[in-house]
Order: C-alpha cells, then structure tokens, then sequence
C-alpha cells in the first residue's frame, strides 16, 4: 500500500471509531439530525456547487444528497448502519443528462438493426446488408441505418442498383446516419408504389437519376412514402427501451431528454416507471403530429422518473442530405431538380409551428424544434418571438428550445438570449460534419456553424446531448467534441474554429446544470449539494484535467441515481 492510501486508511477507519462510540453512547445523549445510508469516500468530487465545487466524500440519505465536503466533516452522518464506499480516488461527476437522444431508436440497434456506421464504402454496406438478408425470411423487411456516404471514397449519395442485385427477395429500407433520408431497394419501392411518376412531397424529396428513375433515396418528408409501408419483427417498445436504459447507464447517463415519442411510447414509459423498471431519468417530447391534440387531453405530467410537459416539432431536414432550410443556396448544389436556387427544405409550414408555440404558452407545455439551416432557426425564432411576446402574465418562464442550431446567421446569435430560449445542441455533430461543411454552405457561413462560444457569450445555457443513434451516445466523446473540435486523430491542428470551443467547465455544465435547465429542473438535478437527488457517476480518470485525448478512453466505474447504484463495470 502506497503512503498516501495508507493515511487515507487511517483516517477512515479513525472516522468510523469515533463515529461508532458517538452512536453507541446515544442512549445517554440522543443523536440528533439525520445519518446517511451511505458516505463515499476518497474521491475526486466535482460538485458543480458555486461555493463548494470540488470535494472529497459524498453523504447520501435515501434518494438525497445530504451533503458533500471534506471525509472529517461527514463524520457528523455516518452511524454503524452507515456503509463507507471508498472510491479508492475514482472522479465523481453529478449525474450527466444526454438533452436531446432517441431512446427507442437506439435500443433497435441494440437488439440487432443493421448499424452502418463503420461501413467504409458503398460495397461495405452493401455486403453487410446482403448477409443479414440471407438470414430473413423471403420477403421480411430488412432495415437499417447510420450509413454515411461523406465517409465513403465517393462521397455521392448511394442508389439502389447494386443493393437491390444482392437483396432480391427483400425490402430493404436504410436510413442514412442523420436520420433524414434513406436508401430503399427495388422490392421496397415497389411494395410502396414509388415509379418514376412519383412526384416529391412538400417538404421532402424523391431523388431521381438524368433518365427520370428513382435512385432509391428519399429526403426528409418523402421518407414517409417508404415507411409507412414498412413492417417487420422488431421487438416492442418496451423492450426497445429497456435495451436502451441498458446502454445508457453503462455509459455514465443518468437522464435523457427523448425528442419525439409518440403517445402509446408515453403509456409504455408510464407502465416502466410504475413498475420500477424504468431506472434512467426521462424527459420525453411529444412528437410534434401528435402534440397539440396530446396536450388538449393531459396536463403535462412531472415525476421522479418520467417528465412529459414538452412537444417536439420540425422546421427543416440535415445538412449531411442538404435538407436543412437555408437563407441562401448551397454552396455545393446551387440548384434544384427544377433550376430554381435549391436552399433545402421546410419540412413543416412555419405557419403550423407559430400555432403550436401559440398553443405550448397557453397549456404550458415547452416547445422544442429541430431546426438546423439558418433560415429554419429564424423562423422558429421568428414563431417563438410571436407567441412568447403576445403572453403578457408576469413570471411566465417557458424556456421554449431550438434543438441542434447547427447554422446561424450572426444576427440570430443574440435572439436566443433575448428570447429566453435555449439552444440544445450536440458536440459531436460539430466533428462528425467538420470535414464537409465548408463545401456545403462555404467558409463565410461556415462561421455561424455550431457557435457556442459565441451563443454563451450572450448568456445563454447550453444543453448538451448527442442526438444518438445518429451519433454515439457515450457522452465523452461530446465532451472531448466541445472542448477540442477535433476528431480522434486530434485534427485538425488546433480544432475546427477554434474560436468557438467551450472550456471543460462550460462542456460539464452543459451536460448537466444546462441540461437540468433545459427540463426545469435544476432545483433537483444538475449538481452535487444537499438535497438534490443523488445522481451521479464514478470515472477512471479526471476529464478537467487529462490530456484532451485521454477524455476518449474514459470508463465509467459507476452509475448512481436516486442512490442507487444502477450499473457498475466489472473489476
């Protein structure tokens, strides 16, 4: 035993004798205040706590923390019952809170969807979708995601001909990585009707070749021509979501803000928290389809476990599939299929989104909507700013978000403050799309591209998430993300617009006191200070203080919520 972990020994243990004949003379001099279920011990503990950020133990007293400071003072807590967990100089974080994810989403991967994520070529995923439909039955649905073609040699957008030569007897149906558009095989598309007829949808687009034929990858809104015809074995909800809980734990989550569930999602989450089986924290959004009628019928609901009080709603599509709505054409495809300025898509009439922020302030229900091109961040700003001003009640506080506020003009940057609205956005986005970005909107725009120096300059609170499954949802690779705005080759040489990094403590926060912020509710959750809940995660090393590329290795010990360990790795 070194010297140090010996004098931390003692002290322990000189703790626990002067603690145990404290409460063995109780009879004569009754003890008074509450004891702890359990002090943790000999950590590293950032508290988040404005006159107390750093500390060594940790008092915890049922679901409640009760107090976080130096090992002598918790000795006024500990009584035989107490158990003592030396954390042997593991790091404490208050719990981290991924504010904006897709639980079920991620769940189908981990129960067995095709991931593409690691597929290097278009022939890459080809064969691995090949060989998963050898598997299923002729004439199931085979499915899945995370392709991107700016990883592949090419860098062009896929089209069915070979996938559908190596898939004869299935549909396939492929979403690309963000989410925003898919590649369908021949069987697909004929099952859903689509020939070279087909015309696009507002909002949405069928992609087709100089002959006229559909090439198989369908954009935004037109998604829906293939998806609604999709049927396949996929596990239910439930398990879905508990697969999911799975991953998240492990990787040091202890709340998710999931944006977009629909109202039967809503019943299977309030039948998990009611069995005590839903054990991570949610905040679930809506989908926006469903989110006016849903708040018409139920009052926002706020529990331990499970918070519903917020609808999720859409402006525009991705950059990655030039779907995002921007003030002017792509600097990589100036026009359209028709020779009009092509500036990407408005997936929903801005019209619908002022009537549900109008609506969200009368019921008191937060609005959160996707909006990612500078010209849908400025008419969802443009919406948000009628309906908050037209609410004259003193106090109201509607924290109404814009989640992902990838591009924006540098006049819209001030907005969000003024407007009391919260950008949530997700680091990894920004070094996922680093390497195309200038090409798609060039370099003078490019500046307004995930600005977060310059939006918390104006005193706004970021919330931090990662949108997974369209990317990883271990949360330190979006703390390595925002404090280098590097990949994990440490390129570029500095990062990528240096200038907007966040500093660790800004990154932290935004996983946490922001993220709380952004749900209302930074009075239970966010930080480690007595009588906040008990939430928080045990890592292998100091991410404040590491070298930046040592935060990519960092292994979760332990997760605790509400007190009760959770998830811990094997030793």
């Amino acid at each position: 035993m070194t010297e140090p972990r010996r004098l931390t020994s003692l002290v322990l243990i000189t703790i626990l004798w002067c603690c145990a004949l404290r409460c063995a003379a109780s009879d004569i001099e009754p003890r008074r205040g509450p004891v702890a279920d359990t002090i943790y011990t000999n950590a590293n503990i950032y508290t988040m706590a404005p006159l107390r950020p750093r500390a060594e133990a940790l008092a915890v007293r049922g679901s409640l923390i009760l107090g976080a400071g130096s090992m002598q003072e918790m000795q006024q807590w500990i009584c035989p019952d107490t158990r003592v967990i030396d954390l042997a100089g593991g790091t404490v974080l208050p719990g981290l809170v991924d504010a904006h994810g897709h639980v079920a989403g991620l769940g189908s991967f981990g129960l067995g969807r095709i991931d593409l994520s690691s597929a290097r070529s278009v022939d890459d995923a080809i064969a691995s979708v090949a060989a998963s439909a050898k598997k299923a039955k002729k004439g199931e649905w085979v499915l899945g995601g995370r392709w991107d073609h700016e990883s592949w040699p090419s860098k062009q957008l896929p089209t069915h001909a070979d996938l559908s030569a190596a898939t004869p007897d299935n549909p396939v149906w492929l979403r690309r990585v963000d989410g925003h558009a898919g590649l369908a095989n021949a069987v697909a598309m004929r099952l859903s009707g689509i020939t070279r007829d087909t015309p696009s949808p507002p909002g949405g687009e069928v992609v087709k070749d100089a002959r006229g034929e559909p090439t198989g990858v369908f954009v935004d809104n037109a998604t829906s021509l293939i998806e609604r015809h999709v049927a396949g074995p996929e596990a239910g909800a439930e398990a879905l979501i508990l697969k999911a809980q799975e991953m998240l734990l492990a990787a040091g989550l202890t709340g998710v803000h999931d944006a977009g569930v629909s109202p039967s999602e809503i019943e299977v989450y309030k039948d998990l928290a009611a069995s005590g089986k839903l054990k991570i924290r949610v905040y679930a959004m809506v989908s926006g389809p469903y989110a006016m009628r849903y708040f018409e019928e139920h009052a926002p609901l706020i529990g331990e476990r499970l918070t519903v009080r917020a609808a999720k709603m859409y402006i525009d599509g991705a950059m990655g599939s030039r779907g995002a709505w921007l003030l002017e054409p792509y600097s990589d495809r100036p026009t359209g299929p028709d020779g009009k300025p092509y500036t990407g898509l408005a997936v929903s009439n801005p019209e619908l989104l002022l009537a549900v922020a109008k609506h969200g302030v009368e019921k008191g229900y937060q609005v959160c909507t996707h909006a990612i091109g500078d010209r849908g961040n400025r008419e969802t700003l443009d919406a948000y700013e009628t309906a908050l001003r037209a609410d004259t009640r003193a106090g109201a506080d509607h924290r109404f978000r814009i989640e992902h506020a990838q591009l924006l003009a540098p006049t819209d940057i001030p907005r969000f403050a003024a407007l009391g609205v919260i950008p949530s956005m997700q680091p990894t986005h920004c070094t996922s799309d680093m390497r195309w970005v200038d090409n798609r909107v060039g370099p003078d725009r490019a500046r307004g591209a995930y600005a977060w120096a310059s939006l918390l300059k104006t005193g706004v609170a970021i919330a931090a998430g990662s949108d997974f499954p369209v990317e990883s949802h271990n949360p330190f690779l979006g703390f390595f993300a925002a404090v280098t705005r590097q990949d994990d080759h440490a390129q570029p040489l500095g990062g990528w617009h240096p200038e907007q990094r966040m500093t660790r403590e800004e990154t932290l926060r935004a996983f946490t006191l922001a993220a709380a912020f952004a749900a209302f509710e930074e009075g239970q959750k966010g930080s480690l200070q007595p009588g906040k809940l008990a939430d928080f995660i045990v890592i292998d090393r100091d991410v404040m203080t590491c070298e930046p590329l040592e935060i990519l290795g960092t292994r979760v010990l332990r997760t605790v919520i509400g007190g009760e360990t959770v998830y811990a790795a094997e030793k």
